[in-house]
């Protein structure tokens, strides 16, 4: 197992052409050493949005402040909701309708009160084809000038699995929208950091209202920890600050499809999820 791991690793690293394709997209530089610094924003300027959230909970811990932001505007933002509370395997790790009931308090926290909730099975999502129109169809509806979603190097197959659905809904929608990619499980390589010290209490008490996922790990503090870190990059590690990886639709897309081809044939193409 770690030998195949280790493999994996080298092969990633190895492959310099896609992070210079990501380094030229995104403004940074490759070399012998990798400097950067993101710029320090509000936020998107399109705020008429859309956020795609593997699990009830994501939204929150990747971008939470932003969302209490865009909430206390009265911004347009619809929140969708890959997964709910039942596994791939068909059993339902809460009583049912647990985790939806804590995305709803959560989001009343943030100001927020557009929630889908697509109900596809936890560890299952695949962008099989009910589900790529389902997502086209709320695409062609709200018409997002901003899609917010877990970015495609995150460490959790369904996170891999929704950008996997979003991009075949792109191809069925192809408006013109910038993704805004953010982190819960894998640091990503940050173009944009967002202040959210003003919102960070905030995000503290949406997350709270998670309670079935804080009795297995204490997000409030993982993820505000990650937040304390992310405000090193241009704010003199002071206050709290959530980073994003942000880029025109099909830029993000051909960046995801680069990353694919070097994937070996086992990725969340394929199986699971519900038909």
């Amino acid at each position: 197992m770690a030998a195949a791991v280790g493999g994996r690793l080298k092969a990633l690293l190895d492959r310099r052409a896609f992070w210079e394709h990501l380094a030229a997209l995104v403004g940074l530089g490759v070399g012998k050493d990798l400097i950067f610094v993101p710029d320090l924003v509000s936020g998107p300027k399109g705020r008429r949005a859309v956020v795609l959230s593997p699990h009830c909970d994501d939204e929150t811990i990747g971008m939470g402040g932003l969302l209490r932001r865009h909430g206390a505007a009265g911004d347009p933002v619809t929140v969708v909701h890959f997964t709910g509370s039942v596994s791939a395997a068909g059993v339902a790790a809460y009583a049912p309708g647990t985790r939806e009931a804590e995305a709803r308090r959560a989001a009343a926290v943030l100001g927020l009160s557009d929630l889908v909730f697509l109900g596809e099975l936890d560890r299952g999502v695949r962008p099989y084809p009910a589900l790529v129109d389902r997502l086209a169809g709320l695409l062609r509806e709200k018409r997002p000038e901003t899609v917010y979603l877990p970015w495609f190097l995150d460490n959790h197959a369904d996170h891999v699995g929704v950008n996997l659905v979003f991009r075949d809904a792109w191809e069925k929608w192809r408006g013109r929208c910038v993704v805004w990619a953010y982190e819960v499980w894998s640091p990503l390589f940050p173009n944009r950091v967002v202040d959210i010290t003003a919102e960070a209490e905030w995000k503290k008490r949406a997350l709270a209202e998670y309670r079935s996922q804080q009795a297995a790990l204490d997000y409030v503090s993982v993820s505000l920890a990650l937040n304390r870190y992310r405000a090193g990059l241009r704010m003199g590690g002071r206050g709290y600050a959530e980073a994003f990886l942000a880029m025109e639709a099909s830029e993000y897309l051909d960046l995801l499809s680069r990353w694919q081809a070097f994937r070996p044939g086992d990725g969340p193409e394929g199986g699971g999820g519900r038909r």
